[in-house]
């Protein structure tokens, strides 16, 4: 397995997929935080403070093989643009430090019945953030949010 090939290939795509959710996140309008869809679902506030919670989570996980308690929420949405910014700029630096030989390694992150390999864990991770960033679009436009471009 050329892990560090595909590793590499995965961190790049993982930068990517964050500014495209930052870019998103930016418009969230801070007084609409409670605001959710329907009775069932996260309010909007919690969306966005669950994609920067789970960042940090995948990230401590990766790198300790466990997943740590979530970090605090926020309820404006520039703080939580800094804290996600930061956060995720030191996970990422965390995650290159695991060395190549460590990402064969089976690990159980959320709990002992969902062992995997460390390197199966993020690609779920990337799996996760473009699920809930989805969801966050949807959202958006539900409030009549401008939202940016995907790729643009």
């Amino acid at each position: 397995m050329a892990i560090p090939t595909a590793l590499e290939q995965s961190l790049s795509n993982w930068e990517r997929i964050h500014k495209q959710t930052l870019r998103l996140i930016k418009v969230t309008p801070d007084d609409r935080y409670d605001w959710k869809p329907t009775d069932s679902a996260m309010t909007l506030g919690e969306l966005v403070n669950h994609l920067y919670q789970a960042d940090l989570g995948f990230a401590d996980a990766l790198a300790t093989g466990a997943y740590p308690s979530d970090p605090p929420s926020y309820t404006n949405t520039a703080e939580l643009v800094a804290a996600y910014s930061a956060s995720h700029a030191a996970g990422v630096e965390k995650v290159r430090a695991i060395p190549p030989a460590a990402w064969e390694e089976m690990i159980a992150p959320f709990g002992p019945k969902s062992t995997m390999p460390r390197f199966a864990l993020l690609t779920i991770a990337l799996e996760h953030e473009i699920h809930h960033r989805g969801q966050l679009y949807v959202y958006l436009r539900m409030l009549g949010c401008e939202v940016p471009s995907l790729f643009g």
